[in-house]
């Protein structure tokens, strides 16, 4: 397959010729709103289409963080033993401590090492359409 040109790239809202990453098909419904709000959060030149594997591992591991948080709550201590759930999410929040590192996803990876141009926000149609799996510049 030849070299496509730069020039015949898309160009988004912003100028930016950079795509949304779109979530992966095997991630639930939760998972898929969790993916979506860290792409849509960030800034459009933050993630590359290489990270599509790490960001799919840190939704699915925000929302079993989330699981075994509330399975927690519930029972801390059964029969006096600290809940089968502890470890789980121990080691749900170092996943999420690890894949935030490495996405850059805490405060450090924010600051901008140049200025960006103004991202314009991301619009409710765009969103929906990424949490859906379906692209609205394909045809049906």
């Amino acid at each position: 397959m030849p070299r496509q040109a730069a020039a015949s790239q898309p160009f988004s809202a912003n100028g930016s010729t950079r795509e949304l990453l779109k979530p992966p098909e095997d991630l639930d419904q939760m998972e898929r709103a969790e993916f979506v709000g860290l792409v849509v959060g960030a800034p459009p030149c933050h993630f590359l289409p290489s990270d599509l594997p790490l960001l799919a591992a840190y939704a699915k591991a925000v929302v079993a963080e989330r699981v075994a948080a509330g399975e927690l709550a519930a029972a801390y201590v059964i029969d006096g033993k600290p809940s089968p759930w502890l470890p789980i999410w121990q080691g749900k929040v170092r996943a999420l401590t690890t894949l935030a590192r490495m996405l850059a996803l805490s405060p450090g990876g924010r600051v901008p090492s140049k200025s960006p141009k103004e991202a314009e926000p991301v619009s409710y149609y765009t969103r929906m359409s990424l949490s859906e799996g379906r692209r609205d510049d394909e045809p049906n």
